[in-house]
């Protein structure tokens, strides 16, 4: 059975700042998100590479953009 939740408790529970990583260059909240990049294997065959990377507002265009 689900847990019941009011839409008050919600939205406190989104608010708060318990567990967040703050940026101290931006003050923007720190997310990790999994990058999935094509990199060339010994058999010149192209496979994918996983890799998790934190991301702000600072650096959020150059990741998105794939300078990084």
């Amino acid at each position: 059975m689900a847990k019941v939740r009011s839409f008050a408790a919600k939205l406190a529970h989104q608010s708060s700042s318990e567990g967040k990583v703050l940026c101290p260059k931006c003050k923007s909240e720190v997310k990790k998100i999994k990058l999935i990049r094509a990199r060339k294997s010994k058999a010149n065959s192209w496979t994918p590479k996983y890799e998790y990377v934190s991301i702000c507002k600072c650096n959020e265009d150059d990741i998105r953009s794939g300078k990084i």
